[in-house]
């Protein structure tokens, strides 16, 4: 017997349980994440985190697979290892994978083990997702997952990048070369047409504008996706999507692979950082990410130019340069069908010795294309040609041309200039043709100063596009005038000289970008650039105007009273002629329609055209007040026709009604009957001899045009007092965005309000019921019977209690102006919008004793402004001292009010 001392036995290892299992493979993925972290904030490249993230991911995936294997008897283990296998595809395949990315796996299985991967398959699935991986998965044999991407062209072209991870390869080589050989090759046409298909269904969700402010990293045109676009239809062709290699075979130039690879990288960058902020998966660029990023870098502020700004101008270059060039590549390469091959050789004409018309494409012989375009002038008379043919240049000569225009310095001659401004004044393929040269670096060889607006932000809530972009944008809306049966079209058709006007609308917001303002900035340099193009003195007066003067209209129509002759006098008189009226009114219309979508509506077109055919009938040499008359004169004939006798056969009665009438028209301004429609003024003199005393009549009703809700107040004079502010106040409460609001009280203090508003609790059609419920709250506001602020608790949104925080700091402004208006002080309010500022402006002038005659609230280009006409209770214009009173006491209402909203966002 031995002497040693007895040991106890080593106890079993513990069973792990399936909430420990859960936790550590959680923690496991919460560890490769930190990795990400730890490299991203130590400068690592994010091709290089993104691949490290693959890695690890890869290896982590496998070893979930390779547990759960061990549950399985040996028999099983062997035939799932020898018969199954995990494969990468898609963005897992590429290995480019951000830190909460989905796995795009596909488990691929033989038919003689279906029975038995159907249990593994249960297992791995929820075991994937209880470890914290979203699954982006299919499972097939190898026939079905090509017979399926036949059908599916997401599937399709996921199966580009294939990476085997687990189990037998030789499943993933099979899968390969079957969906090469039957999902591409045999179907070339029909798999690019379907890669291009969906990826413009996906730009259209996630937007369809490289240059929109706030964009989808991945998804939006220019991003991310448009790369995978160009790497699956160039393996569909050269069965590689490796850009270095693409490179090398010269299916891409150096300057475009050098290109492509800096936006991947940059875009990588920026995705993973997103994700990393925010604890999830998320690709959109919001402004307050822009901020943050911009803030991270240290990127440093230049004159004229924030770093939010130079951070966003960087970003559009990259996504500007991978739009383009995938575009371009994508042109090239969509096969066409066999009847349009025949049908272009047998048809196609011959313009000259050089050049041909493939149906709507303008190409060159391939032998004669470097002899006819080597210089700028020979690119500019190809793009003239273009334009006159109305067609657009084929993906082969537009190639070359990206080419020699990279190598041609700035330098415009007299015949580039005058062939430039022939193409200005071609309508019909205007727009396409400047996009194109704007793409391939053409247009900025023509005009130089073009170059600092390329990918320029204009960080505010408003604009939706870059300062190119917009332009851009500006030109096709514009150019889209031409065919359309409105006051805008018909204006454009009888301008003399439109390329005056579509060269102003290029240069309108050049001057962008610097310090000064930018429309003085813009006619400055059209000073310069005007000449260069062969303009005369007066043609370059004119674009200079329309570029100093293009916010001014719209300033006027949308925050002041047209209706004033003193306001239409002066404006008529700084145009001096109906062509420069009908350019600036086209352009203004382009320039607010161009700002993004929603902006320009049905409100602001009818107080824009308002404005026009004012000035247009001063400038016609016919005196406003004339007109003026003879329009009041319609009106009352039109209410004496619609406002029928109690007893039409008595004649003392009829005269009676007649002269209340007459009462009753000459008590309202001007404003009111001039642009209000005759029928509904009918209407509100019907609604006012009905009226009970002390009675409050509300009629709500929503317009589908504009997607806004109308809301008509009209009471007698025992609810003037304060009446707007309650208005307002009640709007605001009840969660309504106030977009415009018309006041009118006439002199026998009849009040007519009418207010636009977008309701914040629905989208699309508001019903009935809540048009109801809103103006049973404003009677009850207006009778005394609830208060605003009881309104304001009641519906849980407090005064000056704003979704978000601003992205910027516009600067709060007041703006007194005695002189506009003839008799009443006009009072501009700037500031950033929120819920209860409209409420809390108004009710300071209540308290202050103003009396609102007129109020016009909007909210476009880079300020909210509210603009009110007020006078003192005895209806006279206010003093200086009191204007400057005014000024006080609203400046600290609103710096009340940014604090209490400040304070609530906070906490």
């Amino acid at each position: 017997m031995s002497d040693a001392p007895e040991t106890s036995p080593e106890p079993a290892p513990k069973k792990e349980t399936p909430a420990e299992r859960i936790q550590r493979r959680k923690e496991s993925l919460r560890r490769i994440r930190e990795r990400a972290a730890k490299l991203f904030a130590e400068g690592a490249r994010g091709l290089q985190i993104a691949s490290l993230i693959s890695e690890q991911l890869d290896q982590f995936s496998a070893s979930i697979l390779d547990e759960i294997l061990t549950d399985f008897p040996d028999s099983d283990r062997r035939e799932l290892l020898e018969n199954s296998a995990m494969i990468a595809v898609g963005g897992s395949g590429r290995g480019e994978v951000a830190p909460y990315s989905d796995a795009d796996l596909i488990f691929l299985y033989r038919p003689k083990i279906a029975a038995l991967f159907s249990q593994f398959s249960k297992r791995f699935v929820a075991e994937f997702w209880d470890a914290g991986i979203k699954l982006g998965h299919r499972v097939h044999t190898v026939d079905d997952a090509v017979k399926q991407a036949i059908e599916d062209p997401h599937l399709a072209s996921s199966l580009v990048h294939i990476r085997p991870l687990w189990g037998d390869e030789s499943l993933a080589t099979l899968l390969r070369h079957r969906s090469l050989r039957r999902v591409i090759r045999r179907r070339l046409r029909a798999f690019v047409e379907d890669c291009v298909a969906g990826r413009e269904e996906e730009r259209r969700q996630h937007g369809a504008t490289g240059q929109q402010l706030e964009p989808d990293v991945k998804r939006s045109l220019g991003g991310l996706r448009d790369v995978h676009l160009l790497q699956w239809i160039a393996f569909a062709w050269y069965q590689t999507s490796d850009i270095g290699t693409l490179r090398k075979r010269d299916v891409l130039t150096a300057d475009d692979a050098a290109r492509l690879n800096a936006a991947v990288e940059f875009l990588t960058r920026v995705r993973i950082d997103l994700h990393l902020h925010a604890g999830r998966g998320n690709d959109v660029l919001s402004k307050d990410e822009q901020l943050r990023i911009a803030t991270a870098r240290s990127i440093e502020q230049t004159a004229g130019q924030k770093p939010v700004e130079r951070f966003m101008q960087e970003y559009f270059t990259h996504s500007s340069a991978i739009a383009e060039i995938s575009k371009r590549f994508v042109a090239r390469h969509r096969p066409k069908s066999l009847l349009e091959i025949l049908r272009r050789s047998i048809v196609s004409p011959r313009v000259n010795r050089y050049f041909i018309l493939n149906g709507d494409e303008l190409d060159v012989l391939p032998s004669r294309l470097s002899r006819v375009c080597t210089t700028l002038d020979d690119i500019v008379r190809i793009y003239h040609s273009a334009a006159v043919y109305r067609v657009s240049l084929s993906p082969r000569l537009t190639e070359h041309i990206k080419v020699v225009a990279s190598k041609l310095e700035p330098d415009p001659s007299r015949e580039a200039g005058k062939l430039f401004m022939d193409i200005l004044g071609t309508v019909g393929r205007l727009s396409s043709t400047l996009r194109s040269m704007h793409d391939t670096g053409v247009l900025e060889l023509v005009i130089p100063e073009w170059k600092r607006v390329r990918c320029l932000l204009q960080f505010n809530q408003y604009h939706h596009f870059t300062v190119d972009e917009h332009t851009l944008k500006c030109l096709e809306i514009c150019e889209s005038f031409v065919d359309e049966d409105t006051p805008t079209g018909a204006a454009l058709r009888r301008i003399n000289s439109p390329e005056l006007l579509f060269l102003a609308l290029l240069l309108h917001d050049a001057g962008k970008g610097y310090e000064e303002e930018h429309s003085e900035v813009g006619r400055r340099l059209a000073l310069n650039i005007c000449p260069r193009l062969g303009l005369s003195d007066e043609q370059t007066d004119t674009v200079a105007f329309l570029i100093k003067e293009h916010l001014v209209m719209a300033d006027l129509a949308f925050r002041r009273d047209t209706t004033d002759q003193r306001l239409v006098l002066t404006f008529s008189h700084e145009l001096g002629t109906a062509e420069r009226l009908r350019m600036l009114y086209v352009l203004t219309a382009a320039d607010v329609s161009g700002v993004g979508p929603g902006v320009w509506n049905h409100w602001k077109s009818e107080l824009l055209t308002d404005f026009y055919k004012r000035l247009m009938l001063t400038l016609s040499g016919q005196p406003p007040k004339f007109h003026e008359e003879e329009r009041l004169r319609e009106i009352r004939d039109h209410v004496y026709r619609s406002i029928v006798p109690l007893d039409p056969e008595d004649t003392e009665v009829a005269e009676s009604l007649k002269n209340w009438v007459d009462e009753q028209l000459d008590g309202f301004r001007a404003s009111y009957l001039l642009t209000t429609d005759p029928s509904r003024i009918a209407a509100d003199l019907d609604t006012i001899r009905s009226l009970e005393p002390g009675e409050i009549h509300i009629e709500g009703r929503y317009l589908p045009d504009s997607g806004t809700v109308e809301y008509r107040i009209i009471a007698d004079e025992s609810h003037e007092a304060g009446c707007f502010q309650l208005i307002t106040g009640v709007l605001t409460a009840r969660h309504n965005e106030i977009l415009g609001a018309d006041i009118t009280t006439s002199l026998q203090d009849v009040i007519v309000d009418v207010f636009h508003v977008v309701d914040r609790n629905f989208k699309g059609e508001v019903p009935a019921h809540r048009i109801e419920e809103v103006a049973t709250s404003i009677r009850d506001a207006l009778d005394r019977r609830v208060t605003v602020e009881e309104l304001f608790h009641r519906h849980r949104r407090y005064m000056g209690t704003s979704a978000n925080e601003p992205v910027m700091e516009l600067p709060t402004r007041v703006d007194i102006d005695d002189g506009s208006s003839e008799y009443c002080t006009v009072v501009s309010v700037f500031a950033h919008d929120r819920p209860g500022l409209l409420y809390t402006i108004s009710r300071r002038l209540f308290e202050l004793g103003l009396s609102i005659e007129l109020a016009r609230i909007a909210t476009h280009f880079d300020q909210v402004v509210d603009v009110f006409y007020v006078t003192d209770n005895d209806g006279n214009k206010l003093p200086a001292e009191q204007r400057t009173a005014v000024r006080d006491s609203l400046y600290e209402a609103l710096r009340v009010f940014e604090d209490k909203t400040h304070a609530e966002f906070v906490s």
